[in-house]
């Protein structure tokens, strides 16, 4: 385990940290040294993360939907260690579809999910980072939360929801010590996209050319948001509070023309 990290000695959830995103998040807060408590609904997946990464890292089982999950995580993880320093909400269900197409229950769900787990997360841990003095909250929303997407309507809803709670919750928390930021990646894990596989696939040429539109070309890695949500939980980032930070290759910046470098 490495020593003299960024994170070294703090205490930090992550929720969807079985896979993707979250796990991504997990190893390199471990590898900066951090306590990390691995959490998601996903158990033998979460178990085995943590159990790869070391003593320092640790499995709870968590439904951020449910306010009790919250309650016994955050107040085991108090208890045993004595703070919380870190909390990244990342845990997030996607659904592809038009408004059409897209059930009432369906909508309630991802937004559930992607925003009102964040809600619950924050309400939970906020005690102990008062109590402390200090923290650091991190929301990991989307490029669809700086943008429009058809046929995201749901998933694009949800997480510019979570774009208004960083910001409203970052005014509320600052005097405690406490800020709260959102990434915004232009990527993320591709397992989320496998039950449309078939229909993107119908649609490859338009979606290559929507990634390719960008001042650099593609997705970032996992590695690459990661990278981002450590800077955010860090003291790199001490006077930074309520923003985005996109991690989109220049999407969010407009649209790149081909043959216009040129004239």
């Amino acid at each position: 385990m490495a020593t003299g990290g960024q994170l070294e000695g703090r205490v930090a959830i992550v929720t969807g940290a079985a896979r993707g995103t979250g796990e991504a998040v997990a190893r390199r807060f471990a590898a900066e040294g951090a306590r990390v408590v691995v959490t998601d609904v996903r158990e033998e997946l979460g178990a085995k993360v943590a159990a790869e990464l070391g003593d320092l890292v640790e499995f709870a089982a968590l439904d951020v939907t449910q306010e009790d999950d919250w309650a016994r995580v955050v107040g085991d993880v108090a208890e045993r260690h004595g703070r919380i320093d870190v909390l990244v909400n990342n845990a997030a269900q996607l659904h592809m579809g038009p408004i059409a197409k897209t059930p009432p229950d369906v909508f309630r769900r991802i937004v559930d999910v992607n925003a009102v787990g964040p809600y619950l997360g924050i309400r939970a841990v906020v005690p102990a980072m008062q109590a402390a003095g200090a923290g650091s909250i991190v929301n990991v929303g989307s490029i669809d939360g700086l943008l429009g997407m058809n046929g995201l309507t749901a998933y694009t809803t949800s997480k510019w929801g979570l774009r208004g709670l960083t910001k409203a919750a970052a005014l509320e928390l600052g005097r405690s010590g406490i800020r709260v930021n959102c990434v915004c990646p232009a990527g993320g894990n591709p397992e989320m996209f496998g039950p449309w596989f078939g229909q993107i696939s119908e649609f490859l040429e338009e979606t290559v050319a929507y990634t390719n539109n960008r001042g650099i070309p593609g997705e970032a890695s996992l590695e690459t948001i990661a990278s981002a949500v450590l800077y955010l939980a860090s003291d790199a980032s001490e006077h930074v509070t309520g923003i985005d930070l996109p991690v989109d290759g220049g999407a969010f910046a407009g649209h790149f023309i081909p043959g216009f470098n040129e004239l």
